[in-house]
Order: structure tokens, then C-alpha cells, then sequence
């Protein structure tokens, strides 16, 4: 409490009152003073949804920084969970590529939606599944992110396991219905990317599929 306390006193000092309540709350995520910028939340006044040049809330940011204890503070003092960035990226997809399932938490806990896709046609769980997250994907699917969704290259989960060499997930998915033998606009299947990227449990697990 005394830190947050001598937070709120340096936003409220003469410099800080030069720039918009906004402008300093980035500048302070940025600059990697979470404190400070809890400390702007705090002292109120601040447009929690405030966008940055890629249209990115301080929420994103917060997200995307590892700053828990700020990030809570927003959602709890109202701000958006599905706001979008110029690319259509929700805070949820940041915090899909986090091991820590804080922040999935927090989001889905806040009612954000699972099933959002970005510009790509990638919802967040694509993100999960792409970086091998697998606790970040199991709860994405219970919250109803769907397993059989495909990017707008036409990349499934199946896909995006390959890419990655989670044969783990792969077989999640299998067990999902995803279809293995699904190609992308390249005319790629997934066993085929496994192929390329030089995976062999993906290999070994893809390949009796082809042969059906």
C-alpha cells in the first residue's frame, strides 16, 4: 500500500500533470513503472479504453508486459476485455501466449470472448495452440473457442500444431474431430508442415491418417 501510495504521489506531482492522464499511464507501462501506472488508475480520471498508435488499450499492454497486479486493477475498474487492436487482437490473445494462466483467467473470469478472431481469422486459441500453451487452450475450448475453426489461410489447430511440433495438442485435436487430412490454401496438409518443419512424434502421429 505504501508503494502505491508513493506512485499516486509522483503522477500527482507538477511534471506529470504536463501530459494527458492517458499519455502518462502508457508512458508508465512502457517505461516498465507498474506501479506508477497503478497509481494513475488509482488517482482516477483516466479513459481506461485510451487507444495507442496500433489501437491498443492499456489493458493490451498491461497484458502483454506481465503486470498482473495492473491488469486486475483495470478489468476490475471497468476496462474493456474484447477491446481490438488495428489487427483485430483482443487482450485475450496476449494472454494466450502467457505459461502463467493469470491473465487467461482474469479475462475469461471478466466474461471475455473466447471466440473473437482476429484480422487473420485467428481467435485466441489458434495463439494458444501455435506456442504449445496447452492449460491456455483447454480453457479457451471449455469456454467455448472452437476447435475446428481455420484461419484465413485456412490453417486449422491441426495445422498450427504441426507448425510447432506439439504433438500433445495434436492429439487433443484428433480427439476433437479436427481433420488431419484438411488442407490449407497452399494445398498443405498438416502432416505435410510436419513434414517440413522436421517433427517426428507429429510425423508418427499424422501419418497413418494419410494412408486411409
Amino acid at each position: 500500500m505504501k508503494s502505491l501510495i508513493a506512485a499516486l504521489l509522483v503522477v500527482l506531482s507538477a511534471g506529470a500533470l504536463a501530459q494527458t492522464p492517458e499519455a502518462r499511464l502508457f508512458e508508465a507501462i512502457e517505461e516498465g513503472k507498474p506501479l506508477v501506472a497503478e497509481g494513475i488508475v488509482v488517482g482516477g480520471g483516466v479513459k481506461l479504453d485510451a487507444r495507442n498508435a496500433e489501437e491498443e488499450t492499456p489493458l493490451h499492454r498491461a497484458i502483454e508486459k506481465g503486470y498482473k497486479e495492473l491488469a486486475g486493477m483495470l478489468v476490475k475498474a471497468g476496462a474493456r476485455v474484447d477491446a481490438r487492436t488495428n489487427t483485430g487482437e483482443t487482450p485475450l490473445h496476449g494472454a494466450a501466449l502467457h505459461d502463467d494462466m493469470f491473465f487467461v483467467e482474469l479475462l475469461l473470469g471478466a466474461k471475455a470472448n473466447a471466440k473473437v478472431r482476429n484480422d487473420a481469422g485467428e481467435s485466441a486459441l489458434h495463439w494458444a495452440v501455435m506456442t504449445g500453451n496447452g492449460p491456455a487452450a483447454r480453457r479457451l475450448l471449455e469456454h467455448g473457442a472452437d476447435p475446428k475453426l481455420t484461419d484465413l489461410k485456412g490453417n486449422t489447430m491441426l495445422h498450427a500444431c504441426a507448425d510447432g511440433g506439439h504433438a500433445d495438442l495434436a492429439n487433443a485435436f484428433l480427439a476433437l474431430g479436427v481433420d488431419p487430412r484438411q488442407r490449407n490454401r497452399e494445398g498443405k496438409r498438416p502432416y505435410d508442415i510436419a513434414r517440413e518443419r522436421g517433427y517426428p512424434e507429429v510425423i508418427k502421429l499424422l501419418e497413418r491418417f494419410q494412408k486411409e
